[in-house]
């Protein structure tokens, strides 16, 4: 059986096989340490190139965009090259074979045979397997001193290599050197907005501007390093020529420089020019300020006063106090936010903006009793513009008028009365709506002005309605009072209307007066009232007589003496 079985197959070396392995180890580990060492050396020539030719140039971002993509691509050609396709496809046994017998001419084809021979299926039906078996051992004997992995060539990754490890650390040195300008050129490398670093460093702090048209900007930018005695701009319009200005010192910080442009009509690029110093481009971009197109006003008026929601022009804002004004704005462009600035109360008031038409703002204004004098229209639109010198729309508040009441009976600003009279206080209130109430007010003891009485009041009834004027007369029973002769009653009548918004504002009469006397005392005044009704009728009687009489002698001046026929 043995026997047999030796002769129907050929049995492999495992011998051959392990030289085979350590070659194709050395094999692949010399061609990748090899293209490490290559891609080491190229990238960092290509980056210090780039940083260099950057550095001397300035190169714009567009070029150092395509400077990194050819980088990228030698990089990723590199490692799948000569890194990662040695180590996914390392040589196979063949190939390996091919390359010791060409190594080795001794063994001419033995050991590409060898291994061949030794696969199952090699032997076709008929053929010799002892001769094959044969060829296997003498192939053994040939390769039993040999070391395979000698024939692989180790010059060039010893030399790129070298060249690698001295290279290499070199440029990491010069960087290190040469902060922060390799820190910056090699950002700049990969593609970040930063300036090229000189011996004066150039930091424009407000690099991009946004200004209304006709507005002024203040282009400013500070030295750091060599400072120079002087600096200039130069300022790019679309479709016209370079225009260059002076940068003048600050007084204050000789290292800040800074140019003022009136009358901005156009947006533009510019770039700040200070010793070698160029910072990169910025720009200035002019765009219409949001200014108002029409303003819609309605005035709706405080409930109590029944009155119904009135359109209104801006020069007629004449408002009651109490009153809400509904605005209806149309700006000249697209608004972010809006805000009415209240005049006079010195705080702003938000106003929305319309969803479906920016360019929309609506807002209700409260009117309040007093202090506000106008507004003006505040608004941001989508570019972040904001309106500027706004004009103020004037608002006069007309205040709700407290009730005018007036005592038309008693007539004299001082009566007498008797401890049980019943005076009938007759007066007339009206106001600019309705009233609500109306009291009459008095306190005793009013003559002592150092300690007066609280004052007290009595309810006058109004009926169920509730009137713009009312007249009333109320006969007062002071015999409920419990007075004692000698006192000094003061007395007023107090209305009050129905506003609910500012008020309620209370109106009051001028104050009179009732002393109480004895019965004696007030017949007495009685009589001399009369009398003095009396002399003023003698006195109305003789002033009618000479009325005539004058009368009379005028007539006769005018028409003469009658003749006799």
């Amino acid at each position: 059986m043995t026997t047999a079985h030796r002769f129907t197959h050929v049995q492999p070396s495992a011998l051959l096989h392990s030289h085979i392995a350590a070659l194709r180890r050395r094999h692949v580990s010399v061609a990748a340490l090899t293209g490490l060492a290559l891609l080491g050396l190229v990238c960092v020539e290509l980056l210090a190139l780039a940083m260099f030719l950057d550095w001397w140039l300035d190169l714009p971002r567009p070029v150092r965009l395509v400077s990194l993509l050819a980088q990228a691509a030698v990089f990723t050609w590199l490692l799948a090259r000569g890194v990662a396709l040695p180590l996914l496809r390392p040589p196979d046994d063949d190939t390996l074979a091919l390359m010791m017998e060409k190594a080795r001419p001794a063994f001419r084809t033995r050991l590409i045979a060898a291994l061949q021979l030794a696969r199952p299926g090699a032997l076709r039906p008929g053929a010799s397997a002892a001769l094959a078996q044969a060829l296997v051992r003498e192939t053994e004997v040939l390769a039993a001193p040999m070391r395979f992995s000698d024939i692989v060539a180790t010059d060039r990754v010893k030399k790129l290599g070298a060249m690698a490890l001295l290279i290499v650390p070199l440029a990491l040195a010069a960087f290190v050197a040469t902060r922060p300008a390799s820190i910056d050129l090699l950002r700049r490398v990969f593609l970040a907005r930063v300036p090229v670093p000189r011996k004066t460093r150039v930091v424009v702090a407000n690099g991009n501007q946004l200004v209304g048209l006709g507005d002024s900007v203040r282009l400013e930018a500070a030295a750091l390093g060599v400072v120079p005695a002087s600096g200039r701009v130069v300022v790019h319009y679309r479709g016209r020529r370079d225009q260059e200005y002076t940068l003048e010192r600050d007084r204050n910080d000789r290292s800040r420089f800074g140019r003022t442009l009136e009358n901005v009509q156009a947006s533009f690029d510019y770039r700040v020019y200070l010793n070698d110093g160029v910072s990169e481009t910025f720009q200035v971009r002019a765009v219409p300020r949001p200014t108002v197109a029409t303003i819609e006003c309605e005035q709706e008026y405080p409930p109590y006063s029944g009155l119904k929601p009135t359109r209104r022009a801006l020069g007629d804002l004449a408002l009651l106090a109490g009153s809400t004004l509904k605005l209806q704005i149309t700006a000249t462009k697209p608004l972010r936010l809006g805000a009415l600035k209240l005049v006079g109360l010195d705080r702003q008031l938000p106003l929305r903006v319309d969803a479906h038409n920016p360019a929309l703002l609506s807002g209700t204004l409260p009117i309040p009793a007093r202090d506000l004098t106008g507004f003006s229209v505040l608004m941001l639109d989508a570019d972040g513009m904001e309106s500027r010198d706004a004009a103020v729309y004037r608002i006069e508040i007309i205040p709700d008028k407290a009730p005018l009441v007036r005592i038309a009976q008693p007539t004299r600003k001082e009566e007498l009365a008797t401890r049980t009279a019943r005076p009938f206080i007759a007066f007339h209130a009206t106001d600019d709506f309705a009233l609500t109430r109306i009291r009459l007010c008095y306190r005793l003891g009013a003559a002592s002005p150092a300690s007066p009485a609280s004052p007290q009041a009595i309810e006058l009834d109004l009926g169920s309605a509730q009137p713009a004027a009312a007249r009333r007369q109320y006969p007062w029973n002071l015999g409920r009072l419990r007075l004692s002769e000698g006192s000094l009653v003061e007395y007023w009548i107090e209305a009050t209307d129905n506003n609910s918004a500012t008020g309620p504002g209370i109106g009051r009469s001028d104050p009179q007066f009732l002393r109480i006397v004895s019965p004696d005392e007030k017949l007495a005044d009685i009589w001399n009232r009369a009398g003095d009704y009396m002399g003023s009728i003698d006195d109305l009687a003789g002033d009618e007589e000479k009325l005539n009489q004058n009368l009379g002698t005028l007539i006769l001046e005018r028409t003469g003496p009658r003749r006799r026929p």
